[in-house]
């Protein structure tokens, strides 16, 4: 078999493709195989850019060599019983198939009008067909499902052929076989399990006992088993499943089983039995439409608003929580399930919208199409009435304290999540909301169906779009890309405003159930999805408009001057009086009293989180027309514990609030918050404590009282432990732990309050100490321990108290000195010419007084070693890791990977935290293609972590994955343009380190593109990052790139001219003279060297300067070339070398004048290894 002498690939390909046509018309089938694959590898098939024409050829070839398989499993099937080989040919058939449909497909995005495009995939797919069926009739080890499902592609490819080929007879005639084989399988119903599940549900409906003979094994399935058997298909390939359940009309019944539920299959007396598995069905079937829906396809073809009608869902919630109410028998798992759908629909239109909104072209004009198909992109909205509806009947049945689901809480946290993906301002925060609400667990049947959903961007440029596109096509898409923002931000607007209305009562609903609710954690959480509503709205008068009336306030204007004050204490006064006047002893009417002012209360918190200067104006002057700290008191003091957990939000976040914090003086001055301070509940007691820390710190007589500081560290540390030690309230009563230490409420507020005052250097010591309040039990762990046993719980990471967990390791780890000075990087001015500025407007008593505090916090750099030794002995490291492997905050991930960069400082703890994971976590550390800027810095942190961690650990205890790991990391801190020169200088100690390792690092560092990276860093402004880079280059020595770099005569140049550098910079120069002398030994080098014209400057100089360490380098370097012999010994004895070897033996071969040196030991070593090259150069030209 000879190949053409042409040099065109096609053309070879072409001669050998003729050939295995010959040998497949002559019966030789594996010849014909054998040529099909020669012409196969030699066109470039697989290349980016692979032309039509050979993609074309390619898919020509493929299906050739498949037809040529399948003839071989069809005669041996017919001849013998190799069963393996025929099914290994089948195999090959079917994957040549694959291999050319998929290059039919780029050719066809391509060129759609090419007709041969559709006669070569109507081979193709007709081949594909009859060795899918050939597989299900030869393959003995076939399971029935395993049939049905090769006979359902083959179905699907033979239908794909006629739909552009009518005609095709053979086709036609195997679509037939087809469906008869099909009709024989599954008890002779010919239907899928899909098929068979949907008509066994559908026949319970009707009592139709004839369509009840699906079975499994010997075992009837009863109704859920039928609804799992769908899940577990569309868990198994959702799209494909997913499309038969809506053609087989899956919907309608699916939607018929949430609603009105499917009694058992089995008789059951027990009717609390029969009631849950009614349940458990009405939730399974949800959480397929819910699974199915995750497909836009599906939702589109399927389940549009009159067959999936966002009201249905709403009337199921609003069933649910009605019969909670009244009988104590509505399910909370259907009607989250039935709100998860809801969040499903919500994702589909938004995404949609935004397929409709950028679908449209932009010329090269900058003028967007008016494109018809786009305007015709349906996008049915998920209406505000069936939103408003669910989320009202979810938070009201979270606000019935009688019913025994109020304990979970999980409806109105389902509504949480309903309303945050509702009035998302964009994709990414409903993505977020989404991803919240489908969080998979184990005991979530859903979690198995497969929820994720796809993030997409399409409003975002790529920087490879914008290098294809002109500037006005580039201003046109930004245009476009802000007003789809801006419309989104009314959308976003309008729904929260339609929600808050009074005549909704979506806002009323809300604090309802927060001030109702015995769940501390579910009040917070509304607190803040309330503070994240308002927040959207930008205006703070249209703001303070729409709660006004929540509020108790007449006139949402009071406050905006100065002047209303005292009318606003007038009225005020005014209201006192009617109420004292209208008071009763009533119980109800005080009960409701309490009830509003808990409502108006939780109100003002919610907006001193979410929105501070709204929040600030509701407690001064909107609460109840100025009333509000009254009324605040009112709570402190009503000895009801949700009123006082309100109340102690609220004072905790006022305390936040600069504005609002001077109306809490005189609750400190009188006392009042010490109710709430010795309050037996822990949440209570937290949040008072969090408002003294914040006070007391804002206070400077009290932030310098050691005593008050130290009680404040007691109280968090109380807090700490809350419920870990809180088997048994106070009362002696048991009470039901959270499912793991990061649910507590407490806790949060105890690492509040601690994150307050570990500032203070004394804290922070007494921290790593061991510290331990008074009285604490024997067995107690120390606040430290305590800490990281919170850090290391499951989820600690994606909990609330992540942050401030980061934010106190890091302060632990860093003196204030530090972090001052690190607040003046980047600014016009240093630390040092601040403080000079300040100190000139002080007199000699108010510096004094500030020495004095100087010196009471001074925090030396070795105590900050020895606390860091502490913290790693203590398994923070490990306990950063834990936060980090959990987190999604990038708030959180920036501080924990700071305070991992500041313990991998001190020398001595680097292998502890490898050990303990920090190595590991920094390098899987991924922030997409796309990084904004916090990720980028997020990531910069990392990578100057793991460079700070492997500067002096020795490479040999990293395992293989860890070292290859970390150059590619450690290159790109180099090439950084926004990384510190301190953080490029540690990058090129850590990759010297592993470059000098051994071949496998240094192939890593080629592989990386790492020479040019760090020859580019040999110019850096910095002499130490020069000098880095440049031993780094040498430790890549003599590896073949490295060497191939050197011989270049302009990168010869670079070299010698920082070699005599010296004077300057001699780190550099020696590191240059060394790279030199240990690449002379290669003979091209050593050419090369000798050809640069400075190479004789080079030699005389550095042999005359009097450096021991460079002429030392130099002789080595002159030994090489003079081994090499030809113009290499020519060289050097132009340069007078031996002449200079020779004088300076007579001068100090005997040591009479080096006591006049004064050497060093190490020198008088390095004059001796000179003296003895200097002897060996003499030699060797002699």
């Amino acid at each position: 078999m000879t190949s053409s002498s042409s040099s065109d690939p096609l053309i070879q390909a072409e001669d050998f493709k003729s050939q295995g046509n010959e040998s497949f018309r002559k019966g030789d089938i594996q010849g014909a195989i054998d040529s099909y694959t020669e012409a196969l590898q030699s066109i470039p098939m697989n290349g980016v850019g692979a032309s039509s024409s050979s993609k074309m050829m390619a898919s020509t070839l493929f299906s050739n060599r498949a037809m040529c398989y399948l003839k071989i499993a069809e005669t041996k099937g017919s001849s013998s019983n190799q069963s393996g080989d025929i099914q290994q040919s089948l195999r090959d058939c079917i994957e040549d198939c694959n291999s050319a449909l998929d290059r039919l497909t780029l050719v066809a995005a391509s060129d759609s009008s090419s007709s041969n495009n559709n006669n070569l995939r109507g081979k193709v797919l007709y081949r594909r067909a009859r060795a899918l069926v050939t597989t299900s009739q030869t393959n003995i080890y076939c399971t029935d499902d395993d049939k049905e499902k090769n006979l359902n592609e083959a179905a699907k490819d033979l239908l794909q052929l006629l739909s552009f080929d009518a005609n095709n007879k053979e086709a036609a005639a195997l679509l037939r076989s087809v469906r008869a084989m099909h009709g024989t399988l599954g008890g002779g119903m010919g239907r899928s399990r899909i098929s068979r599940a949907l008509d066994l549900l559908r026949g319970r409906i009707i009592n139709d006992n004839k369509t009840m003979s699906y079975r499994d094994g010997d075992n009837d399935l009863n109704n859920l088993q039928c609804l799992r058997v769908l899940q577990g298909s569309l868990a198994e390939e959702s799209s494909s499943y997913a499309d038969e359940i809506g053609r087989r009309g899956g919907v309608p019944l699916l939607l018929q089983i949430a609603r009105q539920g499917i009694a058992s299959s089995k008789s059951d007396s027990r009717q609390q039995q029969q009631k849950s598995d009614i349940d458990q069905c009405r939730t399974a079937s949800i959480h397929i439409l819910s699974a199915c829906c995750s497909l836009d396809s599906f939702i589109l073809k399927y389940a549009g608003r009159e067959s999936l009608p966002p009201s249905v869902l709403a009337q199921i919630v609003e069933e649910e929580a009605s019969s909670s109410k009244n009988s104590n028998e509505g399910s909370a798992d259907v009607a989250v399930a039935a709100m998860a759908l809801l969040i499903r629909l919500i994702v589909h239109w938004d995404h949609r919208e935004a397929i409709r909104y950028f679908a449209a072209k932009i010329t090269e004009n900058g003028i967007v199409e008016d494109n018809a198909m786009v305007r015709a992109i349906d996008v049915p909205e998920v209406d505000a009435s069936s939103i408003c509806r669910v989320a009202i009947a979810a938070f009201l049945w979270g606000s019935n304290n009688d019913n025994n689901n109020n304990g979970d809480a999980r409806t109105p946290r389902a509504a949480l999540d309903l309303l945050a993906a509702w009035t998302a301002s964009d994709l990414e925060a409903l993505d977020a909301a989404s991803d919240a609400c489908y969080t998979p667990s184990s005991s979530s049947p859903s979690s198995t169906s497969g929820h994720g959903v796809k993030k997409l961007s399409y409003n975002k440029l790529r920087p490879e779009d914008t290098r294809n596109m002109k500037p006005r096509q580039v201003a046109a898409h930004k245009k476009r890309e802000h007003e789809y923002k801006q419309n989104n931000l009314k959308r976003a607007l309008q729904h929260v405003h339609t929600f808050c209305s009074e005549e909704t009562g979506g806002l009323d609903a809300m604090l309802t159930c927060a001030a109702k609710t015995d769940d501390h954690r579910l009040r917070r959480e509304m607190g803040l999805q309330i503070g994240r509503l308002l927040n959207v709205i930008e205006e703070s008068d249209d703001a303070k408009k729409l709660v006004a009336k929540a509020l108790g306030c007449t006139n949402w204007r009071i406050g905006h001057e100065d002047d209303n004050e005292s009318g606003a204490t007038a009225l005020s006064k005014l209201t006192i009086e009617e109420l004292d006047e209208e008071k009763e002893d009533d119980s109800d009417e005080n009960q409701d009293e309490l009830l509003a002012i808990m409502k108006r209360g939780q109100l003002t918190a919610s907006l001193l989180i979410g929105k501070s200067d709204v929040g600030a104006w509701a407690l001064k002057y909107g609460w109840s027309d100025g009333n509000g700290v009254d009324e605040l008191k009112k709570l402190i003091f009503s000895n009801d514990s949700r009123a006082m957990s309100i109340a102690s939000e609220l004072v905790s976040a006022a305390s936040s609030v600069e504005k609002s914090r001077p109306l809490l003086a005189t609750l400190v001055q009188e006392g009042t918050l010490e109710d709430l301070l010795i309050h037996p509940n822990a949440d209570v007691r937290s949040g008072a404590a969090s408002c003294a820390a914040k006070i007391g710190l804002a206070s400077k007589a009290l932030s310098e009282d050691d005593g008050e500081v130290m009680s404040l560290l007691d109280v968090a540390i109380e807090l700490l432990f809350e419920e870990d030690e809180g088997g048994t309230e106070r009362d002696g009563k048991s009470k039901q732990k959270p499912e793991s230490s990061s649910e507590s409420t407490s806790m949060d507020r105890g690492i509040e309050v601690m994150t307050y005052i570990v500032s203070k250097t004394f804290v922070k010591e007494k921290i790593v100490a061991g510290y331990k309040p008074k009285g604490s039990p024997p067995d107690r762990k120390s606040a430290l321990e305590r800490l990281v046993e919170i850090a290391c719980a499951p989820n600690s990471g994606d909990a609330q108290m992540a942050f401030g967990l980061a934010g106190i390791f890091n302060l632990l780890a860093v003196s204030m000195e530090t972090l001052r000075k690190e607040a003046f990087i980047g600014k016009e001015i240093t630390k040092e010419q601040y403080d000079q500025l300040q100190a000139l407007g002080k007199t000699e008593e108010e510096k004094e007084i500030e020495a004095k505090k100087d010196a009471k916090e001074e925090d030396t750099s070795a105590a900050v070693r020895e606390r860091i030794r502490k913290l790693a002995n203590a398994n923070v490291p490990r306990a950063m890791v834990k936060l980090l492997e959990g987190s999604t905050s990038d708030s959180t991930q920036e501080k924990l990977f700071e305070g991992m960069g500041r313990m991998a400082s001190e020398q001595s703890v680097r292998g502890i935290m490898i050990q303990q994971g920090c190595l590991t976590t920094c390098l899987q550390l991924d922030k997409g293609e796309k990084p904004n800027e916090t990720e980028k810095k997020i990531l910069r942190q990392a990578r100057s972590c793991i460079a700070k961690l492997l500067v002096t650990t020795n490479p040999s205890i990293l395992t293989v994955s860890q070292r290859s790991g970390s150059i590619g990391p450690l290159l790109k801190l180099v090439k950084d343009n926004d990384a510190t020169d301190l953080m490029r200088f540690e990058a090129l100690l850590s990759l010297t380190n592993l470059a000098g390792f051994s071949e496998e690092t240094k192939n890593r560092v080629v592989a990386q593109k790492g020479i040019p990276t760090l020859s580019y860093a040999m110019f850096s402004e910095h002499e130490m990052v020069r000098q880095a880079a440049t031993e780094a280059l040498l430790n890549m020595i003599p590896h073949p790139e490295m060497m191939q770099y050197l011989k270049k005569e302009d990168n010869i140049r670079v070299w010698v001219a920082f070699a005599l550098d010296y004077e300057a910079n001699f780190a550099c120069a020696r590191a240059a003279v060394g790279c030199l002398a240990m690449a002379a030994p290669d003979p091209d080098f050593a050419d090369a060297l000798v050809a640069c014209p400075k190479f004789g400057e080079l030699i005389r100089t550095l042999l005359e300067c009097g450096q021991l360490e460079l002429m030392h380098r130099v002789f080595a370097l002159v030994t090489s070339l003079i081994e090499h012999g030809g113009k290499c010994r020519e060289a050097v004895i132009s340069t007078g070398a031996g002449p200079f070897c020779k004088a300076y033996l007579e001068s100090y071969h005997d040591e009479k004048n080096v006591k006049d040196f004064n050497f060093t030991p190490a020198e008088r070593g390095s004059l001796a290894a000179t003296l003895s090259l200097a002897k060996e150069i003499l030699q060797l030209l002699s």
